[in-house]
Parts: C-alpha cells; structure tokens; sequence
C-alpha cells in the first residue's frame, strides 16, 4: 500500500507500508535535470525523512528514460542571459545547492538506492553515486561534462567517484569528460548491478529493499556510518574546494562563452 504520494515542482515521494520511501525526479520534458524548486523539494524531502523512524529505506529514481541530467541548463542560460552573467553571490549560490543536495542524501542514516534509467550527469551523477546502493539499466551511463564547457565537478563528486573507482578512473572520467557506461561502472566498482531494462530495475530495486526492511535500522544506520567515517572522510572539505573552485570558474570567460553558445542554439 503507498501513502503520502504527492508531486510537487517536478518530484514524486511515496512511502509504502514496508517503509520503503521513494523520490522520482518526474521532469522528462528537461531529461529530469534540476531547477531551484526541485532541488529544493529533494533537501527538504530528505531532511524529513531522516528522522522519521518509519521510513527504513529511501529509494532515487528518475521518470521518463533518464535519472538526471544534472543542473538545469535552459533555465541556467535564461537567467544568466538576462542579468548579464553570474556575479559572485549567485555563482556560489548554486554550487551550494548541489553541495546541499549530495550532503540531504549522504545524510540520511537509512539505506538508500539509486535506480537509474538512461543519463546520470553532472550533479545527477554526483546524487547517484552518493547513495549506497546503485543499480541501473544496460543504457545507463554517467558523465562528468564539467570541463567542456570550462567548470570543474562539484556535489561531491572530486571525492566520491574517486572513492569508489579509484583515482585513475576518475581522473579520466572528470579530466577528459567521457561518457561512462553502465557496464563500465560496474566493472569499475561504482555501480552495484547491472541489469538489462527497467522491469528488471524494479524488480533488482523491490527486491534489496524489502531485504534491507528485514534488517535492524540501528545496525544499518551504525554500518553505514562507519563506512562513511573511513570511505568519505575527505567529502566535506572536497565540497568546499568544489564551492570555491566552481563559483569562480562560473564566471570566468570560458563558461560565459558557453553559456552564450548554448543560448543561441537554443
């Protein structure tokens, strides 16, 4: 049975009678990349459920054939087009919020899965891969495109995909900004399975969580902690170099240029 199921700027949650709660980035028109409302809507989700003691695991998915593609660009190029670009405080405005999004998620003491279907970008790949359990679809793929249009990861991401793939991987996949695929992924030790469409997602994803429903949410709760104590220690001072780095790339002539460009394709 699913209760307290609502949509709101572009976010579905549920909770079901196991306790399973799940968030749905429901805005496939944009391949479910994030404005200010839904970033929004997904901090305050978190922050609610991380104390609620009925909630046992969360799960993070995306609708449409996409699980995120990062930021929202389109209204990134409107706003920076009409106001003549980022000044500092805007800039830093939003790294914060991508920073505030990966530390809503890492802060919550239950489980959480990622299910991904299609796109994981940018901060998608950084909310991600900031859950303890990721699965995804064979035509699943991550990308960290930050430096091709003059920026630097952020969310998190200079510090968690290097944990979990090791430093080379990461170099590659943020240095050169390639596509990663799912198959990749999990080779490399950043996904936990790989499965061929979504039926088999849903199914992967129903099944771990009703597992981990099974299981003490104190003993959870204290492994998960001890593991992040020793495998994302550095996380909070890797996202302030990424707040400071990013809010001045956000300004520098290379993404003012790309911002252009992408304005006038558009």
């Amino acid at each position: 049975m699913i209760s307290e199921a609502e949509l709101r700027d572009g976010i579905w949650t549920s909770i079901d009678a196991d306790g399973v709660a799940r968030l749905e980035i429901d805005r496939p028109a944009a391949l479910n990349a994030l404005d200010g409302g839904a970033s929004l809507r997904i901090i305050e989700c978190c922050t609610q459920w991380a104390v609620r003691d009925d909630v046992r695991v969360v799960v993070l998915s995306g609708r449409g054939g996409a699980f995120c593609a990062g930021a929202d660009v389109v209204g990134m190029a409107t706003d920076s087009a009409g106001s003549g670009g980022f000044d500092e405080s805007a800039s830093r405005s939003i790294i914060e919020n991508g920073s505030n999004l990966v530390r809503a998620v890492r802060g919550l003491p239950m489980p959480v899965i990622a299910a991904l279907d299609g796109p994981a970008v940018g901060i998608g790949a950084s909310i991600a891969v900031a859950a303890d359990l990721v699965y995804a679809t064979s035509r699943s793929y991550f990308l960290l495109a930050f430096v091709n249009i003059g920026l630097m990861p952020d969310g998190g991401a200079t510090a968690i995909f290097a944990a979990a793939m090791g430093r080379a991987r990461a170099n590659q996949l943020a240095l050169l900004g390639e596509k990663l695929s799912a198959a990749e992924a999990f080779e490399f030790g950043l996904i936990n399975g790989v499965v061929e469409d979504v039926d088999g997602l849903q199914a992967t994803v129903q099944r771990t969580a009703k597992r981990l429903v099974r299981s003490s949410p104190t003993a959870l709760a204290r492994t998960k902690a001890a593991l992040d104590e020793h495998a994302l220690l550095g996380l909070p001072d890797a996202l302030g170099r990424e707040i400071v780095g990013q809010t001045e790339l956000l300004q520098a002539p290379a993404f003012q240029e790309a911002i252009k460009a992408f304005v006038n394709r558009s």
